[in-house]
Formats: structure tokens, sequence, C-alpha cells
């Protein structure tokens, strides 16, 4: 065994299946061979046969000292901390260097930069440490330049532009900062534009794709919105169904939104979920849950709707916990909520919070979870949201000697 300086040779000769005085396998040992390097314990490994012996070559990876990123100004260090797996006290590894390349350029492109350019750049201490620094150069923003939508006929250009939250560039967008290319965003209007439609009676709207190319002739991407519309709907007979003990489901028809034959619309089974379900607290059925349970009929294009009430689990909030906000102070989203800790945990009131957060605008991303609390009748809300823009942070840099990629990872000496 040669090269191996901070390892011992029993760790090296465990990875191996082959033990002195036994029949060398080349798969076995090629096996073992991989088995080292895969767990990263070595840059590089190779085997040879001198005669009945077994001869290891070993070269030893790096230990990180220092994980580092320069010319950063649009992410933050902790951002790009979390997105890299090269770690400090790691070992240094060119394969896991070329993947961190493509999170941090991901990640940019998360916020709307798509010329990103990312160089790893080593600084060596001696002593087989080194410093690693992702120098990034971020270039200049990406942005959306045409909007398109195929297979609308019912609405117009203008009305679904005025329904996403992805805006082609025009004067005002160095404010609003909407036409930064953002796939998360445009996931999210895939998806507002589908409750547009399902708001106006179209239930079986979908958003096949959005595809967004970049066009060098415009400098920015085009973005295209293909919709399959499906047909109208108009509401069918509109009924509550009680399967809770004590209470008359007929005093509350009175809360019912919707109305038969009227053009069927999704939000008004959300606003009458909504309705039931504060009412249902208000005469001591706190857990009780009212959820809409439709039923098509495709040829006379009717949706026959049964409000279900049934007691819900017995549990309660035990707190509610927000994360991601940068700026926006907690009690602002407490705010929306109708529900506090120690109140039952209603499901159609959670989902109710976290519409109300999306509609602040504040936010790009909003998802709202349960998970156990400290005893079987307790839950946790995880508030997790993105706000729309990060901050700057610049930091100063220095020469050093890059690291190519491509290749093999070399450590070379500092430049002075």
């Amino acid at each position: 065994m040669q090269g191996n300086r901070r390892i011992d040779a029993e760790t090296v000769r465990s990875y191996f299946s082959c033990r002195a005085g036994w029949t060398v396998r080349r798969s076995r040992a090629r096996c073992g061979a991989e088995g080292a390097a895969r767990d990263r314990l070595f840059d590089k490994v190779t085997i040879d046969r001198a005669g009945e012996r077994l001869v290891v070559h070993l070269s030893e990876a790096p230990v990180l000292g220092r994980v580092a990123f320069e010319g950063n100004k649009k992410i933050q260090d902790k951002e790009l901390t979390a997105v890299v797996e090269s770690k400090p006290r790691g070992a240094l590894q060119r394969a896991v260097v070329q993947a961190d390349v493509g999170r941090i350029i991901e990640a940019y492109r998360h916020a709307g930069r798509d010329d990103v350019r990312v160089a790893p750049e080593i600084i060596d201490h001696g002593n087989d440490v080194v410093d690693l620094v992702y120098v990034v150069t971020e270039g200049s923003k990406t942005t959306v330049r045409q909007i398109n939508f195929e297979g609308n006929r019912v609405f117009g250009k203008r009305q679904l532009t005025a329904v996403i939250k992805t805006a082609a560039t025009n004067m005002l967008s160095f404010l609003t900062g909407g036409d930064a290319y953002d796939p998360d965003r445009i996931a999210a209007d895939r998806e507002l534009l589908r409750l547009y439609y399902r708001g106006k009676g179209y239930a079986d709207a979908s958003v096949t794709s959005a595809k967004a190319e970049y066009d060098p002739a415009i400098h920015g991407f085009a973005l295209t919105f293909s919709i399959d519309e499906g047909p109208l709907y108009h509401f069918g007979g509109i009924s509550i169904a009680c399967n809770v003990p004590g209470l008359d489901g007929e005093k509350l028809r009175g809360l019912l939104v919707a109305r038969s034959g009227a053009v069927f619309d999704g939000n008004a089974l959300d606003k009458t979920s909504e309705a039931l379900a504060i009412e249902l607290a208000k005469l001591g059925f706190p857990f009780a849950q009212a959820l809409p349970r439709t039923t098509r009929d495709a040829a006379a294009k009717r949706i026959d709707v049964v409000f279900t009430i049934d007691q819900g689990p017995r549990s309660y909030v035990e707190r509610i916990e927000i994360h991601g906000n940068t700026r926006t102070r907690d009690y602002v989203i407490r705010r929306e909520f109708d529900i506090a800790e120690g109140d039952a945990a209603n499901r159609a009131l959670i989902d109710r919070a976290e519409r109300r957060l999306k509609n602040l605008n504040y936010f790009k991303e909003v998802k709202i979870s349960a998970r156990p609390g400290s005893v079987p009748d307790r839950v946790v809300l995880d508030v997790e949201v993105a706000e729309q823009s990060t901050g700057d942070f610049t930091i100063s840099g220095v020469t050093r000697q890059p690291m190519a990629c491509s290749a093999e990872v070399k450590v070379g000496d500092r430049n002075s």
C-alpha cells in the first residue's frame, strides 16, 4: 500500500473483499478501489499486480480548511453555503466541486441570473490543507422579454398576463423585479392560471406546459404557457350532508356561496368551506370539517356539489413556527391566521391562511405544513415563506490559483 499518510492501512483494506493468501480477482479489487474513492477518502486510487502481491497506490484528498465565496452580491454567503456539498474539514473532491459549480449556477438561475460563471480556486496551506473559494461572476440579470399563451380561446393575452406574477420587461421592472427569469415563479404562475380558469367555470382547465427559451435576438427569455381550457361548467345540485351528531346541517344552508345554475366557480367552494368552518367553531364544533365533494356530468356540463361535514381529528395547534422571512416581521404573517396557539387545528382555516399569505404578494412561495407536536393531540404548523428578493452582500477578493473542474483536482501554491 503506497500513498496513505493520514488514513491507516487497515481502513483501506476494509474496502477490499480479498485477503492475504486468497486468489485475487480483478473485479473484487476494482470494487474496493471504487469504494474507497466513492467514500471520498482519496482523490485517486489505482491497483497493480506485482507477482502474487496486490499493490494499491493512493492519492489522499486534501482536507478543506475553509469554503468561501467571492463576487456574489445577489445571493448571500449563507445561502450558497447551504447549496454546496463541499464543507470545511471535509475532503477536496473534484467531482463534488464540479457538482457544486452546477448547484451555484442553478441557484442563480432561480434568482434570475442565467449567464453566471463560477470558477473554483484553491489556496494551499501545506500539510494537505487547502481553502476552496468559489469565485462568482454574476453577469447581468436575465429577464423575460416576451410572454405568450397557446390554446387560450376564451381569455385573451391581456387578461391572462394580468393573472400571473411574471411580467415582460417594462419601464417599471426595476421596481417590481417581476421580469426576472425564475423557474419557481413560473411554476407558481401555472397554478395561478389554472385557478383563474377554475374560478371562471373551466373546472377541467390545465396548463400543460410552460416553456422558457432564451432568444439572443431579444437578449432574454420568451415564455410560452400552453393551456387546455376544457368545457364550461355550471353548478348543478348543491347540498349539505352532515355526519356530526347533534348538528343540523340544514341550518347551515344560508352559508352556501355557490348557487345552482350559476357558472361553476372553484373560489365559491373555498369560500363556502371557510364560512362553514368558522360557523361550526362558533356552534361548538371546532374539529368539524366541511369538504366539498363534486360530481361531474360531462354531457350536461354540470357539476353537483355536496358539502360533507365530518368530525375531524381532535388536535390543537401547539406552535406556529415561521421560517424564511428575513424582512417581513412575524406579526405580519401571524395576523393572516384565524387561529392561534391553543386553538383547534382546522384544515380549512389553515388553507385560508396560506391563500391570504400568497395574496399579500410579499412572497414568491408560501407553504404551511403540520407536524406532530410534543403530545399526540398537538401539532406544530410550519410556515415556510420565500421572500420576493434578496439583499446585496459584498466581500473583497484576492488573486488565487484557479482549479480546473474538467480535469483532476491539483493543489497549487497561492499566487503572491
